[in-house]
């Protein structure tokens, strides 16, 4: 017989053998590659999703710490306001399941933790625990925007914490305010990692058995979690990806019986492995992308958007729009972190709508969203997106059973030399949108020299306020005469002046402003009622009228400092008018009915000022219950030329008596308007015709000691 065919067979058969001993010695080492490399995979993905966590908390820690009521409620000791502000939100355990304040001006520590009471709990962390806190966030510049965040042991639990010194904040390029004279307090806050993120874990990263353990273990991967000086105090462990025998057999199996099978398998197996490596590839993708986004709207997040501004660029050639939900903070405090987290949703998809090819939008921060814009034509493609902008968001959105108009504080800023640094961009673009903050009236702002100059000016005075109201001295009080119908004084309204020795004279409107701004209101209101107080006892005869900022009114204890002070000094409040504007009334008017109601049962006397400038209604005339209408100067200053003005001043007086109210006319400035003002029915008048503001002694000794009437009764 010959042996070719013999021969023919052997070498096939070897042949066969070598290529199914090299396809199973492949398939295995493909299938050991391919789990090695998910495993991989899997410790990068797990590590964005911590990383993910301490971010999530570092920001709502940052949200709450740079809060100027909160330094204000610190300052003051309030722990009652600490608990419903903060404490709160952890014993729901809604945004963050734990909650400590300690440091600067409070006596303990102040802590709250979900399901652990009402109540702030003293010594809820060991002070190990917070002094580790301290070490970390020694290393945090002060009067920064930031803080440091990694895990926290509790007992049994672990938590994503992040801690920040509790810090007011104030306009200018820094955005912080200098540290108080008690210190700064810290806050830390704290998501739980319980069984929800590691169920999260799996169904985001397919990873199996995820885990926390107190050491890595063997035979399984992990991740260390990060202490306070960046040592693991546990681990995410979870189990490694075994063989995937089933992959194997279908791709030695059948190679066994014929070659052509093994090399159709060895195809199939080829395609199945190529088709795994790219799951393998577009899992990173993904893991990439979800690291760049944000995951409540899905636009691009700060890392995404730093990548954007590190790209350098001509003159003119690009420009930042940045924008912040108005009133935003109000939404979350009276609906609910629920409705606040709907708010951004629907305004990301609106905004989203006004994306084009050279355009950017990112959600940076809570309420924050910037767009940047590339090309030549950067700054009036900035301008007419601003105004689409305005149009999108003024149609009425409904949250949880609210319908609320949402508007945006609009900001930008053009780059103007080649290759400026894009973080310099972004903070111009910033004090745009905080100038738009302060003016609503303004809309879209764009960045000037004149923003920076006013910024740098604002802080000066802040700074030099602060020192006026520790030294004394240079603020002061002047009077001005409103009289009734006889020409006779019936009371004097109370102005601020405040002369500096190194800014000298300030406009009140400048610093009182200024005063509102950096949380120095409550503070300066108190030292003014201190001052007119003082000329209080000192003439008895003197009944005073006094401006209240929207600011003050919101502080608790507002009434009773007041009522504190008068009862020292034994003076009746009675003698005092306190006067209220329009915004207040409209801005908040159940705070504002609640005040007016205290304010009466005291015994004081209330006044809405600056009526027919704003908004308000007969309906909240009726409500708040005023003893006083103060008509706005605007009106005297055109009834002698304009006859509408003086049919509607005529309908306003009427309207007043109507409803029971006396009546001043503010802007008396001649003769003739006092003698119109009066025919038309008005009670009280006020103005330079009948005297300026002046210093008490010059008042006293004008209105106080002899009867002047003769010039005020016209």
């Amino acid at each position: 017989m010959h042996r070719l065919p013999s021969r023919i067979a052997a070498v096939m058969t070897g042949m066969i053998l070598v290529f199914v001993v090299v396809l199973g010695l492949f398939s295995v080492w493909t299938t050991r590659t391919i789990d090695r490399e998910a495993g991989q995979s899997a410790l990068r993905q797990v590590d964005h999703g911590i990383r993910d966590q301490l971010e999530s908390i570092a920001a709502m820690d940052l949200d709450y710490a740079k809060w100027d009521e909160a330094a204000n409620a610190v300052t003051r000791q309030d722990a009652q306001w600490l608990s419903d502000n903060v404490g709160q939100s952890a014993v729901t355990g809604e945004a963050f399941q734990l909650a400590v304040i300690w440091g600067g001006p409070l006596a303990t520590d102040l802590g709250w933790i979900a399901g652990g009471g009402e109540g702030a709990q003293a010594g809820l962390l060991p002070r190990g625990d917070l002094e580790a806190a301290e070490r970390a966030l020694a290393g945090v510049p002060v009067n920064s925007y930031g803080g440091h965040s990694y895990v926290l042991r509790l007992g049994q639990d672990l938590y994503a914490v992040s801690v920040s010194r509790i810090e007011a904040l104030v306009d200018d390029p820094v955005g912080i305010a200098p540290p108080p004279p008690g210190g700064q307090a810290n806050l830390l806050l704290g998501l739980r990692i319980d069984g929800d993120v590691l169920a999260h874990l799996t169904e985001a990263f397919d990873v199996q058995n995820p885990r926390l353990v107190d050491a890595p273990p063997q035979a399984a991967l992990s991740t260390p979690l990060p202490g306070p000086d960046g040592s693991p105090v546990g681990y995410v462990a979870w189990d490694e990806p075994g063989l995937d025998e089933k992959l194997l057999r279908q791709m030695i199996g059948p190679g066994l019986l014929a070659i052509l099978i093994v090399t159709g398998l060895s195809g199939l197996g080829m395609t199945m492995v190529r088709r795994n490596a790219q799951e393998l590839v577009a899992a990173e993708l993904q893991a990439s992308r979800a690291a760049r986004t944000d995951a409540m709207t899905g636009l691009p997040n700060r890392a995404a958007f730093n990548e954007v501004l590190a790209r350098s660029c001509k003159a003119g050639e690009r420009a930042i729009l940045f924008l912040d939900v108005n009133g935003f903070k109000r939404i979350n405090d009276s609906i609910g972190h629920a409705a606040g987290d709907a708010v951004i949703v629907i305004v990301a998809e609106r905004l989203s709508r006004l994306t084009a090819p050279g355009t950017v939008l990112a959600r940076i921060a809570g309420d924050e969203f910037v767009f940047v814009l590339t090309g030549t034509d950067a700054q009036p493609r900035t301008e007419a997106l601003a105004q689409r902008i305005e149009e999108v968001l003024s149609i009425p959105v409904s949250v949880l059973g609210h319908s609320m108009r949402l508007r945006m504080a609009q900001g930008y800023a053009v780059q103007f030399e080649d290759d400026m640094p894009g973080e310099d961009l972004v903070r111009q673009a910033d004090l745009a949108m905080y100038e738009a903050k302060r003016n609503p009236e303004r809309g879209l702002v764009a960045f000037s020299a004149v923003i920076a100059q006013a910024t740098q000016d604002a802080r000066t005075i802040e700074q030099g306020l602060r020192q006026a109201l520790l030294r004394g001295g240079e603020i002061s009080i002047v009077y001005q005469p409103i009289v009734g119908r006889d020409g006779r004084l019936a009371r004097a309204e109370a102005l601020a002046r405040w002369t500096s020795p190194t800014l000298g004279v300030l406009p009140p409107d400048r610093f009182i402003a200024v005063a509102e701004q950096a949380g120095l209101i409550v503070e300066l209101g108190r030292h003014l009622f201190g001052l007119i107080c003082d000329d209080l006892e000192a003439h008895p005869d003197l009944r005073v009228a006094i401006n209240v900022s929207p600011l003050q009114l919101r502080a608790p204890d507002f009434v009773s400092s007041f009522v504190g002070e008068l009862q020292k000094r034994r003076i009746d409040p009675s003698r005092i008018e306190i006067e209220l504007t329009e915004t207040v009334v409209v801005d908040d008017s159940h705070l504002a009915a609640d005040r007016l109601r205290e304010l009466r049962d005291a015994g004081f006397s209330t006044a809405l000022d600056d009526f027919g400038t704003g908004y308000s209604s007969i309906g909240y005339l009726r409500q708040m219950n005023f003893h006083v209408l103060k008509i706005d100067r605007s009106f005297a200053a055109q009834i002698a030329s304009s006859p509408q003005a003086t049919a509607m001043m005529r309908s306003l007086i009427e309207l007043a008596h109507g409803l029971y109210l006396k009546v001043v006319c503010e802007g008396v400035e001649s003769a003739e308007d006092l003698a119109l003002v009066r025919r038309l029915g008005c009670d009280l008048a006020q103005g330079y015709y009948l005297d300026k503001p002046m210093p008490m002694d010059a008042f006293a000794e004008r209105w106080l000691s002899q009867d002047i009437a003769d010039v005020a009764a016209g």
